[in-house]
């Protein structure tokens, strides 16, 4: 699978690329703030936009290389697969058990009681149930996600726009001291794409924690 041995280099610049992209995105809107109230700090607002639309750019790139890793390993092989969830649930709740038996042997050492660990019980049929429940939860939040997923590159798409159209509004008018129409609109563009920016990487993370294409 194209760029899959380099995935989890991928996500780590990716995730950098969207702190980066939050982080300007943000200092812009504020910048910009001062800036259409009259105090003179035109070329540091451009530098901000430049930076901003670059770090956008950056960071999407570095998605659309991740994507087919993502579409494969995260979308296909967990998220849109039941089987899969409800074995990795299983599978979760069978090694907390052996787990816990094996600290409560150890508990069980230090008081000079001890025993070899023992196999745990098959699960009961309640236990079962209680698992089947949370797969079942797992299953719903990973169809909801796919489609946050799915929300979240339309509107990166939108924010890039967003940053590139600011970017360049603001290399054309170069002035100190704005005219009101285009301090509002540069400050929309701003607050739109820094919306955006924020937006995707909480989903970004919110994916990640769920299943990560560098996960095991």
């Amino acid at each position: 699978m194209l760029f899959e041995d380099y995935s989890s280099l991928l996500l780590i610049g990716h995730a950098a690329g969207a702190l980066l992209c939050v982080a300007l995105t943000t200092h812009l809107v504020v910048w910009l703030r001062r800036w259409s109230r009259g105090v003179p700090n035109h070329g540091s607002v451009r530098r901000f936009a430049i930076w901003a639309a670059c770090a956008y750019g950056v960071t999407m790139a570095l998605g659309m290389a991740l994507y087919p890793t993502y579409k494969v390993r995260v979308r296909a092989e967990y998220l849109e697969n039941p089987s899969a969830i409800s074995r990795a649930t299983e599978a979760q709740a069978a090694s907390a058990r052996l787990t816990f038996a094996r600290n409560l042997e150890s508990r069980r050492f230090r008081l000079g009681k001890a025993n070899t660990v023992q196999s745990p019980e098959p699960f009961t049929e309640a236990e079962r149930d209680a698992i089947a429940a949370v797969a079942e939860r797992r299953i719903t939040r990973g169809a909801k996600l796919v489609r946050w997923f799915d929300v979240k590159e339309h509107w990166s798409a939108l924010g890039l726009m967003l940053a590139g159209s600011l970017a360049l509004l603001l290399w054309v008018k170069s002035s100190e001291k704005p005219q009101r129409s285009i301090a509002r609109t540069t400050l929309v563009l701003a607050l739109g794409s820094a919306s955006i920016a924020w937006i995707s990487a909480i989903i970004g993370i919110v994916i990640t924690a769920a299943r990560s294409v560098a996960g095991v």
